[in-house]
């Protein structure tokens, strides 16, 4: 009960977020899937790089006047540069070489706790970046283990209906001779019958 408590009192700091600032990120959020969808479908043209001016420009409006403070802040613009150099990272032609360079994070500390803020930020920031490493690595192999075993169910169920349509047909040619030699044997009774 205490971990689950713990748990939802440090995410107590998600629901003070102001509902415009969230739309905002939301815009900014927006724009990163585009822009890896840019990435996917190989349209590193124009739109990409439109995209990634489009990006900046409000990541940079949203770091100068956001109203959020505090490790939510820099957990948000961790990710989303996280995110952007990662675009960067996977376009590697001429187009990209061009994006424009993200702003540093601003850090928003109290004069009360400054340096244990910062630490705290600083730390966030490093462990948030670890560990978008390792669910890049992650997100790869379980991505091929989804495919694997998309694959080896479908191949199992072909199996389990193959196997059930042979069973169905080895048994309805049987049903269906014994019944052919029933018909047989009573016509044939009824003949003998009839004469």
């Amino acid at each position: 009960y205490t971990d689950l408590k713990e748990f939802i009192d440090e995410r107590k700091d998600l629901l003070n977020i102001n509902i415009e600032d969230l739309s905002k990120f939301y815009d900014v959020s927006k724009l990163i899937c585009s822009m890896y969808g840019n990435v996917a479908k190989n349209e590193k043209g124009a739109t990409l790089s439109n995209n990634a001016n489009n990006f900046v420009n409000k990541y940079t409006t949203l770091n100068n006047d956001c109203n959020i403070k505090g490790t939510v802040r820099s957990k948000i613009f961790s990710t989303l540069s996280t995110d952007y150099d990662n675009i960067k990272n996977e376009c590697k032609d001429a187009q990209c070489s061009n994006f424009p360079i993200l702003p540093a994070i601003k850090t928003t500390q109290n004069a009360t706790n400054g340096p244990k803020q910062a630490s705290e930020t600083i730390s966030i920031t490093n462990s948030i970046k670890t560990s978008s490493q390792t669910s890049e690595v992650t997100s790869s192999s379980s991505s091929i283990g989804n495919k694997l075993f998309t694959v080896l169910s479908i191949f199992g169920a072909i199996a389990f209906f193959l196997g059930i349509s042979y069973k169905y047909s080895l048994f309805g040619r049987r049903k269906r001779a014994q019944k052919q030699y029933l018909r047989e044997k009573i016509k044939n009774i009824k003949k003998r019958m009839n004469h």
